[in-house]
């Protein structure tokens, strides 16, 4: 969707870890009132509307993966089930009937518990920042059996960490750190 200059200026004075949500917000409703262009009247009216109703939205946590269900291109982990795990015992907690209790006045995102898993040991800051970070890691193990030369540990390899020794070639070769 195309933005006019001045809703681009606006939404970039929007903090960079939810630029992306709220430009997506904005082009909903923008789309939904029928505009293929958005101005900064439809930035100022998503904004207002988005802090007149914040409370509603709020569910008590926010539980976030890098990179949302399509993962870290870099991940050493999978944490998709991990994730969907952790979401139903936050939902178990009623979280939100917790802060309900204890917060005077209407709730605000800021209010909730924020837990991010990241996939790889990168973390893409988000583990730091929230309440509860988790990040995946694995541990490189050398086998006891013999190398193939099938390549599968160089292709695996996203820092191109490992090669294929020629000069030792055949059943039993090794592989080494570059």
């Amino acid at each position: 969707m195309e933005w006019t200059v001045d809703a681009e200026a606006a939404l970039k004075r929007v903090p960079f870890f939810v630029r992306k949500r709220v430009r997506a917000r904005v082009e909903k409703e923008a789309r939904d009132a029928g505009r293929a262009r958005v101005g900064l009247a439809d930035v100022d009216d998503t904004k207002a509307r988005y802090l007149a109703g914040m409370h509603s939205e709020v569910k008590g946590f926010q539980l976030d993966t890098c990179f949302g269900p399509s993962g870290c291109p870099h991940r050493a982990v999978s944490s998709g089930d991990l994730a969907k795990r952790l979401e139903t015992i936050l939902k178990e907690e009623d979280l939100l009937g917790f802060l309900r209790s204890r917060v005077a006045g209407e709730l605000k995102f800021h209010h909730e518990f924020r837990v991010t898993v990241a996939d790889c040991p990168n973390a893409c800051s988000q583990p730091q920042i929230k309440d509860v970070g988790i990040i995946g890691a694995c541990t490189p193990v050398i086998a006891e059996t013999p190398c193939s030369l099938c390549e599968a540990c160089v292709g695996a390899c996203g820092e191109h960490a490992i090669e294929i020794d020629p000069n030792r070639g055949g059943p039993g070769s090794t592989t080494h750190a570059v």
